[in-house]
């Protein structure tokens, strides 16, 4: 039975912004879109911030026109209504946590939704965990926090390589494609669940 479900980050609560500038770089140069990846590794270890990498992407590529806050959140981008469907999974005592790479201005941004709404029980990725994403140290890392074994989790994500590797570790995980595709998912997997258990 699923008792938590750990959300990715970008594209289920903003929309990942770095995309398609390693889409561009891959046009040019293998190399180049290598060395953007490892930059935007080092920002989700907290080693480099967004205006470095616009800076970086300008230079690289020749743009004048990538500008810093292209690449900024706002809690504006957050949909109210996932807010409201997060809130009512949390009152119906599914734990709720973040496992996603995860910059500064990301934890800020969910730090700040949860003391406004109190549905997070976790919300974490290599920044604090000190390690990649997708290893088996931060996976029990998440699991420790959240409080329940793989077999009670499942993690939505868009992002095949880490649906891939949380299926490996024994999780279960559903595609995101959309909120209205994820609220009707999550709720047909939910009401079979409560179906099949036994009441005791």
């Amino acid at each position: 039975m699923i008792r938590a479900i750990l959300f990715d980050f970008y594209n289920v609560w903003a929309p990942e912004k770095f995309s398609k500038y390693i889409a561009i770089a891959e046009q040019n140069s293998p190399e180049l879109a290598r060395e953007f990846r490892e930059t935007i590794n080092k920002y989700y270890l907290g080693l480099v911030n967004t205006e470095y990498i616009a800076n970086k992407f300008k230079f690289k590529l020749n743009r004048t026109d990538i500008d810093p806050h292209e690449f900024k959140l706002d809690k504006s981008e957050i949909s109210p209504s996932l807010i409201d469907f997060m809130r009512n999974l949390h009152s119906h005592f599914i734990k709720l946590g973040v496992l996603a790479n995860l910059g500064t201005q990301e934890y800020d941004l969910l730090i700040s939704l949860n003391a406004q709404y109190q549905f997070f029980e976790v919300i974490t990725g290599p920044i604090v965990l000190g390690v990649p994403l997708l290893s088996h140290e931060a996976l029990v890392k998440a699991l420790q926090a959240i409080g329940e074994p793989p077999q009670s989790c499942l993690i939505v994500t868009g992002n095949v390589q880490y649906q891939q590797f949380a299926t490996g570790f024994g999780i279960q995980t559903l595609h995101f494609e959309g909120f209205p595709k994820l609220k009707e998912s999550l709720d047909q997997l939910l009401t079979n669940e409560t179906e099949i258990t036994p009441v005791i």
